[in-house]
């Protein structure tokens, strides 16, 4: 692999580190700002939404940029598809946190009800398993991706 692509590959993973670590912060912001009824928060997420849309636009122009100067082959090209694929579904759970946050502001200013469902523990999990599965693109390494723990089940009575 020349110098020149190895470079492209690098900053490559550091743009989608840098999206990946935005999306995650306005998951958890978003979810807060559910939990708490916090319509400052919301806001902000809404805000930050945009950042997250035009990362992505970002990171597809690079990565068709090495494609087509570089022409790369075998490993590195499916790790090109894969931050393309991944790129994309990043930005999806950024407009996700959007939807949480619209609902949050929505709810901010209604009465409180009693909610079935522990989204605290959910997110946590969710983050979880997401960190994993960019350690594992990060590290090239698909077999980590599967010691993600199974999500547990709760019997509602």
């Amino acid at each position: 692999m020349s110098k020149h692509l190895e470079r492209e590959i690098e900053n490559l993973k550091k743009l989608i580190l840098g999206l990946s670590a935005t999306v995650e912060d306005a998951v958890f912001k978003a979810v807060r700002a559910l939990m708490e009824r916090n319509a400052a928060l919301a806001a902000e997420v809404l805000r930050n939404d945009m950042q997250i849309d035009h990362a992505e636009v970002r990171i597809e122009e690079e990565c068709l940029k090495v494609l087509a100067l570089h022409q790369p082959v075998a490993g590195d090209l499916r790790y090109i598809v894969a931050v393309i694929k991944i790129n994309n579904d990043l930005e999806r759970v950024g407009d996700l946190a959007a939807n949480i946050a619209e609902r949050a502001e929505f709810l901010a200013g209604r009465e409180r009800i009693e909610i079935p469902v522990d989204f605290p523990r959910m997110a946590e999990k969710t983050k979880e398993q997401f960190r994993k599965a960019l350690d594992a693109l990060m590290n090239r390494d698909a077999a980590s991706r599967t010691r993600c723990s199974p999500p547990t089940t709760r019997s509602t009575p």
